[in-house]
């Protein structure tokens, strides 16, 4: 399927970007010109911009001509202009010609100011666009690694969301400055009329009939360790409802994912010095088949002559199970110098089970076809039922739904036949063949199948339970899609309406709780702004609110602001401070491995509840500055405070550049170096280490 998909978009390629003697105006420098006056006096584009270059595509009727400007002395930001022959800016991007590291800085306009200077700046460059979209207010925190803010607007038309187009634009939060804008826009494609449309409550009742929920295993691995939960789920959640005939149709693009495999071991040499974990290494590959007996077992399941070399071979662990090795093998017969047949192969190398096939050979354009649909699904059952006959009556069969319209006769068929463990389907696991109409032939064959434990099925919510929070916390929604997302051939593009599900929760249930999950099977939590409602006497109030702006913050609505702050609650705001997207929910041991291999904290100084006293802190975020071994110089600093022989020696330098940074202060020419830390006080050091840290 995948690879039939990419021939066509390979063909879409060649069809629609056309060599410049093929665009259709003749006066393509005058347009040009045209295009270069309009964005020197959009972008203010002077003379001190000494280089030019320019290129042009032609596609879809359009004419997109891509401008960029720099300056051989390279001192100024490279400008990326791409324009329309109409004066429309697809996109814009500034930026310097050498990467330079930006320390955060606090935002000098709000988020909402930006906001509107996106929107101006959307209809100053692309007039045409600004009244057919809307943004997308995605409340989670901002990133603190960005001195930009991020807007994101879909297209609309008739009020209803075209996501297949949009628009990405960044302000600077420091300058108010535009740094890069995309718009992906359908110039051309046109829009089915939103009168005589299916109710939304009719479209539920489809959907439930002819979509569907279902009883899934859903597999995650988390440190190649699998674990398996019960979930109602659509099976396939890139399906809707067309809102005006009720027919299922397909929304989004289909990717085909094969399955990864880990780089594999190679030989392994006995010795007697071996460690524990190495002997265990050695036992768990002892029991593989030899490379000759692999190939003699490809040779035989898809019956290759002589004639097929063998190609490559390798040996590779995978990536879901410690225990378990795959042979994979390539052969070839060359036909001619242009022309060959080829077959990948891969095998389990300790049970020599068939996990997958492919075969490929030239194109014969006179072949005819002698087998329907219904046919090639008969000879796939009964390849399946001759080489996996312990699987047949474990796995279903799964209508499936093209997302590609064949230009000519459909040649070869993909059938996909679903796991079953009672009832329930295994999601990714299976058995998929694909047949050569014109020959019979299976052409590709893969099994998937996971040796691991399920769940039992017991104690589940109703179906009727899970259809209500289905439709209740996730719903569908109308939007516009393009059926023709390759490309149309026929100069007919036309966006359609359908009732798809909405994508910012993922339709995810457990089929125990009825609780919303996420792919990992944990609860679903939307990363969203942090507000607490107990810092309203603290002295760090704007700072603790600023912090949570950017993610940085503790679970929960209150903070807790005069409690004492423990080690592991200090570093894993600092943590965050660093790396915004980790969570405390993971284990303290992953916290302390972080920050171990930062170098923020050592083996010997791992105690997570003691509280953190001032020179404990400085000590941290020092070493997260990378500042410890200038630190470490001891003697080099003088005594700044009255109780400096308070401080712990080895620490001297790190108060001394902590204060000269103004992430701590002292107080009457004091600093309390062993003043046991509050959770405000924590917080007031983490926001100077961000903001005031050179």
């Amino acid at each position: 399927m995948a690879r039939r998909i990419s021939v066509i978009l390979i063909l879409v390629m060649v069809l629609l970007v056309l060599p410049f003697n093929s665009l259709a105006e003749d006066n393509y420098d005058k347009q040009l010109e045209e295009a270069i006056l309009r964005s020197k006096q959009l972008f203010s584009i002077g003379d001190e911009y000494d280089q030019f270059d320019h290129n042009v595509s032609y596609s879809n009727g359009t004419t997109i001509f891509y401008l960029n400007w720099s300056d051989s002395k390279g001192k100024l930001d490279v400008i990326d202009v791409s324009i329309t022959t109409d004066g429309t800016v697809i996109s814009f991007s500034k930026w310097k010609p050498v990467h330079v590291e930006e320390k955060p800085k606090l935002p000098n306009i709000s988020k909402e100011e930006g906001l509107n200077i996106a929107k101006d700046f959307i209809e100053k460059v692309a007039p045409k666009f600004i009244e057919n979209v809307k943004y997308i207010d995605i409340d989670e925190p901002l990133n603190i690694n960005s001195n930009d803010y991020s807007y994101y607007f879909v297209r609309t038309e008739n009020g209803i969301p075209y996501y297949n187009n949009n628009i990405h634009i960044y302000v600077n939060n420091k300058t108010g400055e535009i740094r890069n804008y995309y718009a992906n826009w359908d110039m051309n494609l046109k829009f089915s009329s939103a009168k005589d449309l299916i109710p939304l409550e009719k479209a539920q009742e489809l959907y439930k009939e002819k979509i569907g929920l279902d009883l899934v295993y859903k597999t995650n691995y988390i440190d190649r360790k699998p674990n398996s939960f019960l979930a109602y789920s659509p099976l396939n959640m890139n399906l809707g409802i067309n809102a005006k005939n009720g027919e299922v149709t397909p929304i989004y693009d289909y990717i085909y994912l094969e399955r990864s495999l880990d780089m594999g071991a190679g030989e392994v040499t006995s010795t007697e010095e071996l460690s524990p974990s190495e002997k265990q290494a050695v036992e768990k590959i002892s029991g593989i088949i030899s490379q000759k007996d692999a190939e003699k077992i490809a040779r035989d399941i898809l019956k290759l002559d002589s004639d097929y070399k063998l190609n490559y071979f390798n040996l590779y662990k995978d990536w879901t199970s410690d225990e378990d090795y795959i042979w994979q093998l390539e052969f070839r017969k060359d036909i001619d110098s242009n022309n060959y047949h080829y077959v990948n192969i891969s095998m389990d190398a300790k049970t020599k089970e068939l996990i997958s096939f492919y075969k490929f050979g030239p194109d014969d354009p006179n072949k005819k076809i002698k087998y329907n649909k219904e046919e090639c699904l008969e000879i796939a059952k009964e390849y399946i039922k001759l080489n996996n006959p312990d699987k047949l009556d474990l796995i279903e069969f799964r209508e499936g739904y093209d997302f590609v319209r064949p230009l000519v006769e459909q040649k070869i068929y993909y059938f996909n036949f679903v796991r079953k463990v009672d009832s329930a389907y295994v999601e990714g696991d299976g058995i998929s063949a694909t047949v050569d109409a014109t020959s019979g032939d299976i052409i590709e064959y893969r099994i998937d199948w996971s040796k691991i434990d399920f769940p039992a099925q017991d104690n589940l919510i109703t179906k009727d339970r899970a259809y209500n929070i289905l439709f209740g916390d996730i719903g569908l929604e109308l939007k516009y899609i393009n059926p023709n997302i390759y490309g149309s051939f026929d100069n007919k593009e036309e966006a359609i309406l359908v009732y798809g599900l909405k994508t910012d929760k993922p339709a995810i249930i457990d089929a125990k709780t009825g609780t919303l999950l996420n792919y990992r099977g944990e609860p679903f939590k939307s990363r969203s702004v942090i507000s607490y409602k107990d810092i309203d006497n603290s002295y760090a109030k704007d700072k603790i609110n600023i912090l949570a702006q950017f993610g940085i913050a503790l679970p929960g609505e209150e903070f807790k602001p005069k409690e004492k702050i423990t080690q592991s609650d200090f570093l894993y705001l600092l943590a965050k401070a660093n790396n915004p997207y980790f969570e405390i929910e993971e284990s303290r041991d992953n916290l302390y491995s972080l920050l171990i291999n930062l170098g923020i904290i050592k083996e010997g100084e791992i105690s997570p509840e003691k509280i953190v006293t001032k020179e404990e802190a400085i000590k941290y975020v020092i070493r997260a500055l990378k500042y410890d071994k200038i630190a470490d110089l001891t003697e080099i600093y003088k005594d700044l405070f009255k109780d400096t022989e308070d401080i712990a020696p080895e620490l001297k330098g790190y108060v001394s550049i902590a204060y000269g940074l103004k992430i701590v202060e002292g107080y009457n020419g004091y600093l309390n170096p062993k003043a046991q830390l509050k959770r405000e006080d924590g917080a007031n050091i983490i926001y100077n280490y961000l903001f005031n840290g050179i």
